[in-house]
């Protein structure tokens, strides 16, 4: 029996944008915020299992202020990725394309993009208790779909993450 294995990973880029989505605020002033990745890497996807594949990443957010006592509120929206679109995203190997998604949630029912078309973000909130810096960690839940007819190769895509603050 002749087995189709393949390596998937997932990289995330990181973006900041200050004040661009309804659920940023800040309470006071000199509110800053940054965002760290761990990718998800899907190790081997066998075609032949008919199973899917799962794994998971995480987003690190640190935010600090001028004010002890000061909130921030941001949200998390991630892109499509470079090879498909946010209900459907692929991983790609040069021209052979590989489905998968990344939820917010354990259960991979919500799909984590930019809010619209059924999709979800992240918002949260920080109160800084210290000048700098306040952490919150968000897990990354990937699934690639089962029963695809997926050639043996390294299948990549890379996602923007930005938060807006």
């Amino acid at each position: 029996m002749m087995r189709a294995c393949l390596a998937a990973t997932l990289w995330i880029l990181v973006l900041l944008a200050p004040l661009s989505a309804a659920d940023a605020s800040c309470t006071g002033t000199g509110c800053y915020c940054t965002v760290t990745s761990t990718a998800v890497n899907f190790g081997s996807y066998n075609a032949l299992t008919q199973q899917a594949v799962y794994s998971t990443g995480n987003l690190e957010v640190s935010c600090g202020s001028d004010t002890i006592g000061d909130t921030v509120g941001y949200a998390l929206i991630l892109s499509m990725g470079d090879n498909g679109k946010k209900t459907q995203r692929k991983l790609a190997s040069g021209r052979l394309t590989l489905n998968y998604n990344l939820y917010t949630d354990a259960s991979h029912t919500a799909i984590w993009a930019d809010g619209g078309g059924g999709t979800s973000t992240v918002t949260d909130s920080l109160t800084m208790t210290v000048l700098c810096c306040e952490i919150q960690n968000y897990t990354v839940y990937g699934r690639i779909d089962s029963g695809q007819n997926a050639a043996p190769g390294s299948y990549t895509d890379a996602i923007v993450v930005t938060v807006s603050y």
